[in-house]
């Protein structure tokens, strides 16, 4: 017999106690954790089950196990306790919600994540997107530092280029694209849709992924009062070692003397301040400070028993969040209020969601992370000789970067936002095995943008007059969306048949307006009187509205055979207003089998394996989220402006007309993705160890894209749609889990590894020449047949031109950039010598949480990384770049006769004067090159939390507290990786999904620190 684990002593007269731990058929239960409640005293069962421990007599031993019922048993004269633990059915039984229909985990056949709720309260952040990054394989969340900014979410790739590639969030019924808003305090439990059968239900909106959220909702029993409040500092760990006021000036003057130019005033002799000290900015200092984060939780929940077996439950809460931004400006706060509440009463079920939020947000204005590096050491942050009173770049220094500091200051950029997002349901039982429900949703939006810019000028532009006037600008605008499905659920055993099938009809409707207006010229401040009518030159107005509705029928179907044999099934017919009649409808399904092996008979032997699952789907899911003006509701007819006024004649006299303003997109319809997936799910030691592993192809057919055609043909920019493209992507899941109890001693282990590989298999043609999309400056990046989307096509840098070389190009010079000719043909071109390089989807990403608690203490780890990407860094570009002078990092050293450097091109600025040779300036600073591409794998503590729980005796004599737990907590607490910029994590540019590995002077994420209070009354 194994020896069992030592146990502590305790001070009180001890007896032995020994015995047994079975399951319910008897078998001994190896692992069971025995603890002495109230101390830190315990022991856990060998691998017979057995155990002996000394304890006080009348204490109570708690045995737990993980996936059984914990047992409490009270200590009395017996010298031996044996215990037979029953079961967890409720773990066992675990509810996953997969479209219309709820399953127990261990029969879903589909690929669908549960994430703790725990889990993702633990991050002190705005949104949920942001607390389940790196917890889910295949999910990939890229966040930034800035306030109220929403983070992007791609599952398993991206499968679209003209159209929103986010997932479906559906929150207690209601369908959203909005998770900015959402309070993630709220959340009970937080699932991750991947696969076409578990995807197919949402039909057209199910493409993407879903994301489904479960609030917090009462119990029946006394009320129960929850209290969560924490606050802590955030600050910008990283720092370029930008060069001071005398190293910029080498630089400069090395760059103006080997261009043959008189050297700017201020390098040849650096200007002093009002105290006759040398101005030396620090930009970093000036622009970033320290952050601060608050967030305020109070809710109240029960319920109460009814006559003949009803019930009713309320879960009541509000919030408050706050985060004041690491740079001068930015800040956003959140206000939201909850109420769930529902009842029973013999076959009838009601229940309810509201959620109100409010929220401000000041926006951050500008590039500051490229402007903070752009702007020179020898210009002041503030300077009262200027208009408006900040400091800008003169003929005496000359820089056009945009002042970071007064770009925030001058231009208050402010949203109101007021949002309503329910749900109501009513269920009704028509026979024991028929339920009819009725599920109501509605989410109205309302918005109120401001810019008010004060007089002033930011930037050197040659004219003082440019660029300093004064403006004002309002948006406003709402938007509602309402749900409406009725659904007939089946639900019946027979035998070993369970069957589970449900029938429904859906209605969907959105309507957005918005009126939009601005006018300019409201003096020179200091006061300033901010109304549309203040404004004196060039007042401007617009507004629109526009409506979009679907309407669908579905079904879903679950059937088992003994929970061997698994089938899953769905149907969605999808009818959209986005496409023209007669195509409109679309036709989406999905099936998915699976067998639970370790149900088998034959499989009862096999004692190491607890549970195994084979399972596989495959089916068709469809996409309508397209883009675009009036939200992409009428792209198939062109647009036509009928107040189009044209000068006729001698007297030019205004002509009224009408004109074609883009052409359009009769032929479209819906994206088609076509998915197949196979997995295994594995349970070992009493599933405290499981495994889960999946493989999937996911192919897009009919993805709308939209080539450019030219303006004259009668379209001004906004190119017509085409159902031609074809994208594929493909990858790994994994997910590993270990959990354990060893006495007083718990602790998790849980880790997720996920592949893709996104590739463009084909995008059409446009006459001989096949379709392709340029991306961020200068193109950088190319989308075409063959590659990945937003693949980075750039020069290949080859080194630096040395004194002595024989094949220097005619216009260069010894310590110019030297780029790879790839056809050969003696010339670098931008047709033919820019290739595909690097990674933009990275090889693998993964996270890991470790998570342990002895006695009242928890510590929780999470790890989180990507391998294998690489990461564009254009603010790198703007510090080594010399024909236009910025500033440059410390250690920045160009390549000199004396310093024949192999990486660095000799400075040299560009000019406009008349006959000078600018090909070697523009040589040495092209942008899209690989001189500026760099490995953007990274390792990265995002979480680390210890508590403290106070004793049970302890809140015993507080009376009206049942809990208190005190916390500290990191986030973001360090990285690890190669990445030379403020951070190797991005969202990507303007363009959306074709630069996602674009660093175009990202908000870095934010390093915060914690100190918490939970209370329970």
């Amino acid at each position: 017999m194994a020896a069992p684990l030592p146990a502590t002593s305790t001070s009180r007269p001890a007896q032995v106690i020994s015995g047994r731990v079975t399951d319910e058929k008897g078998a001994g239960l190896p692992g069971v954790s025995i603890l002495v409640v109230g101390t830190t005293t315990g022991t856990s069962t060998n691998s017979e089950g057995q155990f002996s421990l000394d304890v006080p007599a009348g204490s109570v031993l708690a045995f737990s196990y993980v996936g059984y019922v914990t047992q409490n048993v009270t200590v009395g004269s017996e010298a031996t306790i044996n215990v037979q633990l029953l079961e967890d059915m409720q773990k066992l039984n675990e509810v996953v919600v997969v479209g219309y229909l709820t399953q127990k985990r261990e029969d879903v056949t589909g690929s669908v994540v549960t994430v703790s709720a725990v889990d993702v309260k633990r991050a002190p952040v705005a949104t949920l997107g942001e607390a389940i990054q790196g917890r889910v394989p295949g999910v990939a969340v890229s966040t930034s530092g800035t306030p109220g900014q929403a983070s992007v979410v791609n599952i398993r790739g991206v499968g679209s280029l003209g159209s929103n590639s986010q997932p479906l969030y559906v929150i207690d019924g209601l369908w959203t694209d909005n998770l900015r808003d959402f309070n993630p305090q709220d959340a009970e439990s937080v699932q991750v849709l991947k696969d076409a059968a578990s995807l197919a239900p949402y039909g057209s909106r199910g493409a993407n992924g879903v994301i489904i959220i479960t609030t917090k909702r009462g119990k029946v029993g006394a009320p129960a009062i929850t209290i969560n409040v924490y606050g802590g500092v955030q600050d910008i760990v990283k720092r370029y070692n930008l060069a001071n006021s005398q190293q910029w000036a080498d630089v400069t003057n090395q760059a103006y003397d080997n261009s043959g130019l008189a050297r700017q005033p201020f390098a040849n002799v650096l200007p002093l301040d009002a105290d006759s000290a040398v101005i030396n900015t620090d930009w970093q200092d000036a622009l970033i400070k320290q952050g601060s984060v608050q967030s305020y939780d109070l809710g109240v929940s029960g319920g109460g028993a009814g006559q003949n077996g009803g019930s009713s439950n309320y879960n009541i809460s509000g919030g408050y969040f706050k985060q004041i931004g690491t740079i001068v400006g930015p800040k956003f706060e959140r206000y939201s209020a909850r109420i769930n509440s529902g009842f029973n009463a013999g076959k009838l079920r009601v229940g309810e969601s509201l959620l109100l939020t409010r929220t401000n947000q000041t926006r951050v204005n500008g590039l500051p992370f490229i402007d903070v590096v752009r702007m020179l050491p020898v210009t002041p942050v503030y300077d009262p000789t200027q208009q408006g009173g900040y400091g800008l770049s003169t003929p005496n220094a000359v820089s056009y970067g945009t002042n970071p500091v007064g770009a925030q200051k001058i231009l208050d950029n402010t949203g109101t936002s007021n949002r309503v997002q329910g749900s109501l349901f009513g269920e009704y039982t028509i026979l024991p095995w028929l339920r009819y429900r009725l599920n109501l949703a509605v989410e109205y939006h309302g918005y109120h943008d401001q810019e008010k810019r004060q007089y002033g000028q930011l930037r050197y532009v040659g004219d003082d007059a440019l660029g300093a006037r004064s403006y004002y600008a309002e948006n406003q605008g709402n938007e509602l969306f309402g749900m409406a499905e009725n659904t007939l659920t089946f639900d019946k055993s027979f035998d070993k048949h369970n069957i589970t099938a449900v029938a429904g009809y859906s209605q969907q409707r959105f309507r957005a307006e918005f009126t939009r207006g601005r006018n300019n010229e409201y003096g020179q401040g200091p006061v300033y009187y901010w109304s549309l009518d203040a404004g004196s030159s060039s007042p401007q107005v617009a507004g629109s509205a526009f409506i979009n509705s679907k309407r669908s029928f579905f079904g879903q179907l679950t059937y088992d055979y003994d929970q061997r044999y698994l089938v899953t099934a769905a149907y969605r017919n999808d009818a959209s207003s986005r496409f023209a009649p007669g195509r409109r409808a679309g036709n989406f399904g999905a099936a998915s089998v699976g067998w639970r092996v370790s149900r088998e008979k034959f499989f009862e032997g096999v004692s190491a394996i607890s549970d195994l699952k084979v399972r596989a789907s495959y089916g068709q899911l469809g996409n309508e989220n397209i883009g675009g003006a009036y939200g992409g509701s009428y792209r198939y007819q062109g647009f036509i402006n009928p107040n189009v006024n044209y000068p006729f004649g001698s007297s030019q006299a205004l002509a009224n007309g009408s004109l074609q303003t883009n052409f359009g997109s009769p032929g479209i319809t819906w994206e088609t993705r076509r998915t197949t997936n196979v997995g295994l799910d594995l349970g070992f030691l009493e599933n405290r160890l499981t495994l889960g592993a999946d493989y999937y192809i996911s192919n897009t057919t009919d993805a709308l894209v939209n080539p450019g055609i030219a303006l004259s043909f009668g379209n001004e920019g906004d190119n017509p749609y085409q159902a031609i493209g074809e994208i594929r992507n493909t990858g790994f899941d994994f997910l590993l889990g270990y959990n354990e109890n060893r006495g007083a001693f718990k602790y998790g282990i849980n880790a997720n590894l996920s592949t893709v590989k996104n590739e463009v298999i084909d995008l059409g043609n446009s006459g001989n020449s096949a379709n392709f999309f340029q991306g961020g400056p200068s193109g950088v990046t190319r989308t075409e047949k063959g590659y990945e989307i937003g693949s980075f096509y750039l020069y290949q840098f080859d080194g630096v031109y040395q004194t002595g070389d024989t094949d220097i190009p005619a216009g260069l010079r010894p310590g110019d950039a030297r780029y790879k000719d790839l056809d050969g043909d003696g010339l670098i071109t931008a047709d033919k010598d820019r290739a595909h390089v690097g990674r933009v989807f990275p090889q693998f990403t993964y996270g890991l949480n470790l998570t342990a608690s002895y006695a009242n203490f928890d510590l929780a780890a999470f790890f989180q990384g990507i391998q294998g990407n690489d990461v564009f860094n254009n603010t790198k570009y703007w510090l080594e770049r010399t024909d236009q002078t910025g500033n440059h990092t410390a250690d920045y050293r160009p390549w000199t006769a004396e310093n024949p450097s192999t990486t660095t091109p000799r400075a040299v600025v560009a000019s406009d004067q008349q006959g000078f040779d600018n090909t070697s300036a523009n040589n040495n600073s092209r942008v899209n090159s690989d001189r500026w591409l760099e490995d953007g794998s990274y390792m990265r503590l995002k979480n680390l939390q210890i508590g403290y729980t106070l004793p049970q005796s302890l809140t015993d004599r507080l009376k009206a507290v049942s809990r208190l737990r005190i916390y500290a907590s990191g986030q973001n607490v360090f990285t690890v990786t190669n990445y030379s910029g403020y951070d190797p994590e991005t969202v990507g540019g303007l363009d959306g999904a074709l630069v996602r590995g674009l660093d175009e002077g990202s908000y870095p994420n934010v390093r915060t620190f914690t100190l918490g209070l939970q209370i329970g009354l």
